[in-house]
């Protein structure tokens, strides 16, 4: 098995309601985010007939379009009833580890199932989270 490797970044504000602390306050990171896509390379080369250059463009353009610059809450958070310019919402909190699995839950239904994948997500120069399926 050969795996590649996609790494972006998006700047992105989020806060915590289900855990006590300085998190519950409305803060941002520049999240660090690798794909990794793991199969075997086929005859011509690549990773299961994969296009790597698409594969980035597609990755980079899912992070950009829908976490770059925005706001990601709880949907049940108080905050998110309002319609704030760049609103994402998401099923819990946007911890690093629920990040992770969302982007990984992503690449799964954008690649198909016949690779494997993990997603690690740097919230600060020091902390991340990992996500593999």
């Amino acid at each position: 098995m050969q795996t590649i490797r996609i790494a972006h970044n998006v700047e992105m504000a989020h806060r915590l309601t289900e855990t006590d602390g300085k998190c519950q306050q409305i803060h941002g990171h520049s999240w660090g985010v690798t794909l990794e896509i793991g199969g075997d390379v086929d005859n011509t080369g690549k990773l299961g007939g994969l296009e790597f250059s698409q594969a980035k463009k597609q990755f980079r353009g899912f992070l950009d379009g829908n976490f770059d610059h925005k706001l990601l809450l709880n949907e049940g958070d108080n905050w998110a009833r309002y319609k704030l310019p760049g609103l994402q919402t998401m099923e819990g909190d946007p911890t690093t580890e629920n990040f992770a699995k969302i982007v990984g839950q992503w690449a799964r239904t954008e690649f198909g199932l016949s690779y494997q994948y993990r997603t690690i997500v740097w919230e600060t120069k020091t902390n991340c989270a990992t996500w593999e399926g």
